[in-house]
């Protein structure tokens, strides 16, 4: 998937935040509790006949079925979309689909600003955000969204730029 030079090494590697996991499956507890309270208020508001309750289980059956194909689908989308940060560069993967990839590189030399964004106020408490590179390459912008202590990330990717260029880091000044 990713081809790492033989003297490069990963320093860090992120995925989303779990809890942009948990937001993006939550409708599908929709799929799971809601039929069955639906047939239950009908049996008890109607009379139910024989075939009836077969045709429930065969219906909600295809419900469920469907609903793990989208769990599927958001689960790869949530577990191959990467950030890979090497000694030399960094690397986005983000997954299209099941067999659609994209991966882009940025050096780390080409590297102009690195801004991040966190807002909201569950982001704010569970320490999540967007991460905003800028290179003079190709790709002007990587943007990654979701990603938790973004603030970390920023700082080991400027650590990394000051050695690799060879540049002193600013000094933050706390008051």
């Amino acid at each position: 998937m990713i081809d790492i030079d033989l003297g490069e090494k990963i320093v860090l590697k992120v995925r989303k935040h779990k809890l942009s996991l948990v937001f993006e499956t939550l409708f599908l507890s929709l799929f799971i509790f809601l039929p069955p309270l639906l047939f239950w208020v009908s049996e008890n508001t109607t009379a139910i006949k024989g075939n009836d309750f077969a045709l429930f289980t065969a219906i909600y059956s295809a419900v469920l079925l469907v609903a793990w194909i989208i769990f599927f689908i958001i689960w790869t989308n949530y577990y191959l979309d990467v950030l890979i940060v090497t000694e030399k560069r960094v690397i986005y993967v983000e997954q299209k689909g099941f067999f659609s990839r994209e991966a882009a590189t940025l050096r780390l030399d080409k590297i102009q600003d690195i801004s991040v964004s966190v807002s909201g106020i569950l982001a704010t408490f569970f320490n999540f955000g967007t991460l905003k590179i800028q290179s003079a390459g190709e790709a002007p912008e990587f943007i990654i969204r979701d990603i938790p202590e973004p603030n970390k990330v920023k700082t080991t990717i400027f650590d990394l730029y000051g050695k690799h260029v060879g540049v002193a880091q600013p000094v933050s000044i706390n008051r």
